[in-house]
């Protein structure tokens, strides 16, 4: 079974991000859009005094997702990567140009993906970003 791990970050206050990871499905192989049928994420505020209470972020939150749009079909290995050289298979790039993700600086975000496969249990993918 793959491990689970949030993905630690640090973006700038009211800007986008592209978010990265490679993600692998039960198997152990990572996974392509054509094993996804439904994909969602959340953008929540962290609390600095209570890690586990989080406040939605208006405009970020049960945000469906094209599967194929943030799923890739190869691992890609390009200037955007500089995790290890087999690179990644999910990227999505968040869109502020309604509402910002990231709206206040020197606090903690959390950013969830959660990708239905046609088969299986959920796969969730999970950022940690700080803004600055």
């Amino acid at each position: 079974m793959p491990d689970a791990a949030e993905i630690y970050g640090i973006v700038f206050q009211k800007a986008s991000a592209t978010l990265l990871a490679r993600v692998l499905g039960a198997d152990g192989n990572p996974i392509t859009p054509s094993q996804i049928t439904a994909a969602r994420y959340s953008v929540a505020l962290i609390d600095d005094e209570d890690p586990t209470s989080l406040s939605p972020v208006s405009g970020h939150w049960e945000v469906s997702l094209t599967p194929s749009a943030v799923v890739l079909a190869t691992l890609q290995k390009d200037a955007l990567w500089d995790v290890d050289e087999i690179g990644y298979n999910f990227r999505h790039i968040l869109d502020v140009t309604q509402a910002p993700a990231f709206p206040e600086a020197q606090r903690t975000y959390r950013i969830e993906y959660r990708l239905t496969p046609q088969t299986g249990q959920q796969i969730v993918v999970r950022f940690r970003v700080r803004a600055i």
